[in-house]
């Protein structure tokens, strides 16, 4: 399973060791599946890691990318994305269609504004959109990885 998580998700499982989002960066640790991310994800969260929280945060994420292989894969051109334009928020929409070009199988995101409560998932199949608790409550415990 190809798992593809927004900045938010690596955020939030760096910030607290509680939560899904960090038990979806134990699972990574773990490789129970293939992580995948773009360079813009990575750089989103280390920004934030720094404007937003402590030194220990960004010390973890750092500390994650040490030692999980993250496939890195590059900004979809502009061809790539025009099947999205309109349904996705145009700032989120290279990472989106990021996680389409490496044919991951999930996306996670915490972001219920522009994923979780707009519809986009009703209307994406693949990659689906899920968040972390939802991953792990639909596909983890469940034993489809």
């Amino acid at each position: 399973m190809r798992l593809f998580l927004d900045a938010n998700v690596f955020f939030a499982g760096c910030l607290s060791k509680d939560g899904a989002s960090a038990f979806v960066l134990q699972l990574a640790r773990r490789e129970r599946f293939e992580l995948v991310a773009s360079r813009l994800v990575l750089l989103e969260t280390e920004r934030n890691l720094r404007q937003k929280t402590s030194a220990a945060a960004l010390k973890s994420f750092h500390g994650f990318l040490r030692q999980v292989r993250v496939r890195v894969v590059p900004q979809p051109n502009e061809e790539a994305m025009k099947p999205y334009e309109g349904m996705i928020a145009l700032k989120d929409l290279p990472v989106f269609v990021s996680a389409v070009v490496a044919k991951a199988d999930s996306f996670l995101t915490l972001d219920r504004k522009h994923f979780l409560s707009t519809g986009v998932a009703a209307k994406i199949k693949k990659p689906g959109i899920l968040s972390p608790a939802d991953f792990l409550r639909n596909v983890y415990l469940k034993g489809k990885i």
